[in-house]
């Protein structure tokens, strides 16, 4: 199978209102091939909510030779506003994520991610819930960002913020 590569990707002014919550938005390469060099700047997304504790313990299946759209991983993300894997240099700042209906999912999952910087970032989220769940995460950094203080983590092989 030939794969290609995502790279050098920005996005910027973004608004969304009463969005689906149930997939979230999607980051997502597949081993060995990483998206890289992502920008996401000024978004805003408002979504239905409705997330259980349970859909947060979802692993979505990596689907390898699957052509890419939203509903290959299942009807349901871990995550309520990004759910990240296999990738590389990702910079988020100024996202807002607020939901209409508590969400018991994080707002960002990341898995097997390498270099992720985050700034200014606003998630709402259930008392429950964490904002950030890290599976094997390197040179990650959070700043200006509520209700996260501020971060930096070499490694998070399993972590919560």
């Amino acid at each position: 199978m030939l794969v290609g590569k995502l790279r050098r990707v920005i996005i910027s002014n973004i608004v969304c209102s009463n969005a689906v919550a149930h997939l979230g938005s999607i980051i997502s390469g597949i081993p060995g091939h990483e998206i890289e060099d992502v920008r996401l700047n000024d978004i805003y997304i408002q979504h239905q909510g409705g997330g259980t504790a349970a859909d947060s313990q979802i692993q979505p299946p990596e689907k390898e030779d699957a052509y890419p759209e939203p509903t290959m991983f299942g009807p349901t993300l871990p995550s309520h506003g990004f759910f990240i894997r296999h990738a590389r240099n990702i910079h988020l700042s100024n996202i807002e994520f607020a939901y209409l209906q508590e969400d018991a999912r994080p707002a960002f999952v990341m898995q097997n991610v390498t270099g992720a910087d985050f700034f200014r970032i606003k998630a709402q989220h259930a008392p429950s819930a964490a904002t950030f769940a890290l599976k094997q995460v390197q040179d990650f950094s959070v700043a200006q960002s509520r209700p996260v203080p501020d971060t930096l983590l070499d490694r998070a092989d399993d972590k919560k913020l």
